[in-house]
């Protein structure tokens, strides 16, 4: 974890924060919520929180993604496609 309790990951040798990324699609099921971010400098990774009654059960996890793989997250949760005026990047 980081300074003042920001969530930051180390994972394949750099670190990834949801807190600094810009969040692109949002997918919620029952007791988890997935969320595909991209970073500053064009990364995708997504971010699982799982939850019971609005209690950590699973811990968060964070997977990086490529391009393509990005784009099928997308393509899969089409409806939950976050339109955000500071989103500059686009996965194409």
């Amino acid at each position: 974890m980081g300074d003042k309790g920001q969530r930051r990951f180390y994972v394949g040798g750099r670190w990834y924060s949801p807190d600094n990324a810009t969040p692109l699609c949002r997918c919620t099921d029952i007791f988890e919520r997935v969320t595909l971010y991209q970073t500053p400098k064009g990364a995708f990774f997504t971010f699982r929180e799982s939850t019971v009654d609005g209690l950590g059960i699973d811990g968060a996890a964070v997977e990086v993604l490529g391009k393509a793989a990005a784009r099928s997250f997308m393509d899969e949760h089409a409806a939950g496609i976050i339109v955000s005026p500071h989103a500059q990047r686009v996965v194409t």
